[in-house]
């Protein structure tokens, strides 16, 4: 497969979240059905502190079988049942380039194929890499806001629980929303018309089921479909993509200083809430 020439792209603010790292996925997966003649990495990075690199000498001559996300976690599965698990952490990217790509400073993972190399960039090394060698290592893990299981019984379940939390707080709980992070949290309390700090526990579990599905399914059609596409860019948290959510969404206003509501044209409010810069319309989330 030929790589596309570079394309048009703007910024993109923000951390790795369900669609981004989806995304990111995206990147690698147009090579599903490859081989790894070789592998190259730097082994004293930090992105092998949860697995050694000699590790993964045991894909090479395997082939590249499939992959999948789960919340902000990417999962590329070799034959026969080997899944490495990438995290991009604060500055990795995944990125293709040609068969002879001269390795960069901070590339310190690259699986080589017959007609192209794929590889994994962190140059501050929060990102990490994992080996597993069960059938499903995701099978325990909580459902996804964009899977049936992510229904309103299991919202009520866990705010039930976890019902003092703020409504920002119970949303960034990998536990409870994997892939929810920053924006996407913000973006579905102003859907919901709710104020990021009301307790989880006073608002209707169908309300927060509902606008969690909307945004996340809304998430992955603006920013993992429209900018699908193996690319010698790649995708790396706060860089860049051609496509982002439309100006109807909180999206485009909430990085502004001195942005305004989509809705009413309130000028945003700023706070820490849950540990995390938030943004929210006074007017619209009473």
């Amino acid at each position: 497969m030929s790589l596309p020439q570079d394309r048009i792209i703007v910024q993109f603010p923000g951390v790795p979240e369900l669609a981004e790292v989806e995304l990111a996925r995206r990147q690698w997966a147009e090579f599903h059905h490859e081989t790894i003649l070789a592998i190259e990495s730097h082994g004293q990075t930090r992105i092998y502190r949860d697995c050694p690199s000699v590790a993964l000498r045991i894909l090479k001559g395997k082939k590249l079988t499939s992959s999948r996300t789960h919340g902000k976690r990417m999962f590329f599965t070799f034959e026969p049942e080997l899944h490495l698990e990438v995290h991009l952490g604060m500055t990795g990217k995944l990125y293709c380039a040609s068969a002879t790509h001269e390795a960069h400073r901070h590339d310190h993972l690259i699986f080589r194929l017959s007609n192209a190399s794929l590889v994994f960039s962190d140059y501050r090394q929060f990102g990490r890499v994992m080996l597993h060698d069960v059938v499903s290592p995701w099978i325990d893990f909580p459902p996804q806001p964009q899977e049936r299981k992510f229904s309103v019984s299991y919202i009520q379940q866990k705010l039930t629980r976890h019902g003092r939390k703020p409504l920002k707080g119970f949303l960034l709980d990998q536990s409870i929303c994997p892939g929810i992070g920053n924006w996407m949290a913000d973006e579905i309390c102003w859907k919901m018309g709710s104020h990021p700090a009301t307790p989880s526990g006073e608002i209707k579990a169908s309300a927060i089921q509902k606008a969690t599905r909307f945004v996340t399914l809304g998430a992955l059609k603006y920013i993992a479909d429209k900018n699908s596409g193996p690319s010698t860019e790649g995708f790396a948290p706060g860089t860049y993509v051609e496509h982002v959510p439309p100006k109807s969404w909180l999206f485009q206003h909430r990085w502004k200083s001195g942005g305004h509501c989509p809705k009413c044209g309130t000028e945003l409010e700023r706070a820490t809430i849950a540990t995390r810069t938030t943004a929210w319309c006074s007017q619209c989330q009473k």
